[in-house]
């Protein structure tokens, strides 16, 4: 949708947090965090930690429409499983490079009011550019690149709901470890890409550069994590759009 106007990444204008959201006309992947987080000391989450990073690391990805001045996202991965497949509407306004975005319905924090500065695009000509779906047995979920910035959310297809109205820490820490969300800058060599976090979901990896070897061909990625909290085993996506 070449006169889509919010096609593009947009970087979050925050005192207190950071985040990456990117559309493509068909496809969104939107990342955030605290802004200063500090990783946590062990090798995995606490349930404590867990539970705070559920509750302050919202994520979403799928596909959008748009209707007059509101952005309907189908959310096709999230942190939160009660939250799959339903809606976030977000009523949004443009001026300039900034974009002004309030939500109206599938959060709990509806009225919340968020402003995001364009980024500028990047290099076309990288096999990497444009939304990709996950194509996999177990996990599913939505990865986009821009030429320079990036946003990526999956998760298991299979997932616990949380017992009541809110998560106990241990359930948050089932649920942060069934998903995987992170965004930020990265950079190409060869078939290796290292990518910047940013923003992203677990306590454990704030701060820490995702590496993984990245293979295209046509309209088929082919995914191996390297170092950085990634599978080491190899992951196929298709490209969307």
């Amino acid at each position: 949708m070449a006169n889509d106007p919010i096609v593009g990444a947009w970087e979050l204008i925050s005192d207190s947090g950071v985040g990456i959201t990117i559309y493509t006309g068909s496809h969104y992947a939107i990342v955030r965090a605290p802004k200063n987080r500090q990783r946590s000391a062990g090798d995995q989450a606490t349930p404590d930690e867990a539970l705070e990073a559920l509750l302050s690391c919202p994520a979403l990805a799928g596909t959008y429409s748009v209707s007059g001045s509101t952005i309907t996202h189908v959310r096709v991965a999230n942190p939160r499983a009660e939250l799959s497949g339903q809606p976030l509407i977000v009523d949004y306004s443009i001026e300039g490079d900034t974009i002004t975005g309030t939500i109206a319905g599938g959060s709990s924090a509806v009225g919340t009011v968020q402003t995001w500065r364009r980024i500028p695009s990047g290099s076309a000509g990288n096999p990497l550019v444009g939304a990709w779906e996950l194509v996999q047995d177990i996990w599913q979920g939505v990865a986009i690149f821009t030429g320079t910035h990036y946003a990526i959310v999956v998760m298991q297809k299979e997932r616990n709901l949380p017992s009541g109205d809110q998560y106990t820490p241990e359930e948050a820490l089932d649920a942060i470890s069934t998903c995987g969300t992170f965004a930020g800058t990265y950079t190409v060599s060869g078939n290796t890409v290292t990518a910047k976090r940013i923003a992203n979901l677990r306590p454990t990896l704030v701060g820490v550069d995702a590496v993984w070897e990245s293979l295209v061909e046509g309209d088929t990625m082919k995914f191996r994590g390297i170092s950085g909290g990634l599978p080491t085993e190899e992951w196929t996506l298709r490209r969307v759009s």
